[in-house]
């Protein structure tokens, strides 16, 4: 039996625990039983996990000004291997692949201009058009009223994250408690990790659940823990990371019964690029303030008024919206702002999704996993998607 330990239970700790319980993406040579234990410091509603503070864009092409090439290319990678994910959990989830608007009022056309010939001159192979006003009415008919112009990306998708993370803890809960025949699952929620000891080929990890220490070893760690892992908010015997940072997020969840937006829509921005992602039944994600902080406070005046204000001015109806919801959170990222997966011995770090959790996750995932493979199997396959996704190993404990 080998034993795994994953710490953190957002999005990319439900996704690795859900795929080593099925045995998915190890191979057919899979030599012996796999127990999960899934340590949570949340509760099982992830409330305070970054994947719950966002709006499940899969929009590689409206990321792409602020973002580097590899991560549009893995979100066009992972736009395609999204639906087999999906499709595999019982519980319904929300996906369209409709495309995605791009607009401006005319004070930013100037910015609205720039990218677009940022896209025409970094990614002419991907399908974009340029709409006049008949266009787009035709295209959104409810925003066509308020712009001239617009940019269609008929590629660009979206997901429901909530629904998501809800559809993996069901899931989890589920084949976890029939455990399947072959491998099983210990999801230990409120549980905080306090100590990882690296000790190469086995790991321990110390923890406290309800004011009790306990400790137990594992063949293999896979730290999910996202900004839980900087050094700021890990303690020193807990394998922090000390180059990752926090980027505090924002956004408002609206209930408008007189707007009908049918595709997501993002709004060029003096200060950033705000979207709109509608939700189905009247619901409306409205965020994109990007705030370099570390704070976990409830969201500030200025940015609700800016949020608000660019909606409203948007499609009028948004007047009317009743907030259902306003919420912070903080995103982790490295100096660089790439996502960074690292080996040694028998600890796997994943981190620094930043803004592109949902974008990225399943390349990160498949990656991930043949780490996985390679351990339990002690074989060597070629990581996927090595060209745009770097990982560290330790050369002495690559097998």
């Amino acid at each position: 039996m080998m034993n795994i330990a994953i710490v953190g239970a957002g999005l990319m700790g439900r996704l690795l625990a859900l795929s080593l319980l099925r045995g998915e993406w190890l191979g057919s040579k899979q030599s012996e039983k796999v127990s999960i234990t899934l340590f949570d410091k949340d509760n099982k509603l992830a409330c305070n996990s970054a994947a719950y503070a966002a709006a499940g864009l899969l929009t590689p092409l409206g990321e792409s000004l602020h973002c580097e090439p590899n991560i549009v290319t893995m979100g066009f990678e992972s736009l395609s291997l999204w639906p087999a994910l999906l499709d595999s959990l019982d519980e319904y989830t929300f996906f369209q692949q409709a495309g995605a608007i791009m607009v401006s009022h005319e004070q930013d056309k100037g910015d609205y201009q720039r990218f677009v010939r940022h896209l025409g001159n970094n990614y002419p192979e991907h399908e974009q058009y340029v709409l006049n006003r008949t266009q787009l009415l035709e295209l959104e008919p409810e925003i066509g009223r308020s712009f001239n112009q617009g940019l269609y990306l008929p590629q660009e998708g979206q997901l429901g994250n909530r629904r998501l993370l809800i559809a993996l803890r069901k899931q989890l809960e589920k084949e976890g408690e029939y455990c399947n025949g072959v491998n099983s699952l210990n999801w230990l929620s409120e549980c905080q990790v306090v100590a990882i000891d690296n000790a190469g080929l086995s790991s321990k990890v110390s923890y406290q659940q309800c004011g009790i220490n306990c400790s137990q070893s594992f063949d293999l760690v896979i730290d999910c823990r996202g900004t839980g892992a900087s050094s700021k908010n890990s303690h020193s015997a807990c394998a922090p990371l000390n180059d990752l940072r926090s980027v505090r997020g924002e956004l408002f969840q609206l209930i408008a019964p007189e707007v009908n937006i049918s595709r997501p829509i993002r709004l060029m921005h003096p200060r950033y690029q705000l979207y709109i992602a509608p939700k189905q039944k009247g619901f409306y994600v409205v965020g994109a303030t990007e705030i370099e902080s570390d704070d976990d406070a409830p969201m500030t005046v200025r940015s609700a008024m800016e949020l608000l204000s660019a909606a409203y001015s948007v499609h009028p109806g948004f007047a009317e919206a009743n907030i259902r919801q306003h919420v912070s959170q903080c995103r982790p990222v490295f100096s660089d702002n790439q996502p960074k997966i690292t080996r040694k011995g028998s600890l796997i770090q994943v981190n620094g999704l930043f803004r592109h959790g949902f974008l990225i996750a399943p390349v990160v995932l498949k990656q991930v996993l043949t780490l996985v493979n390679n351990q339990i199997n002690k074989s060597n396959d070629n990581l996927p998607y090595s060209d745009y996704l770097d990982t560290e190993q330790e050369q002495e404990e690559v097998i």
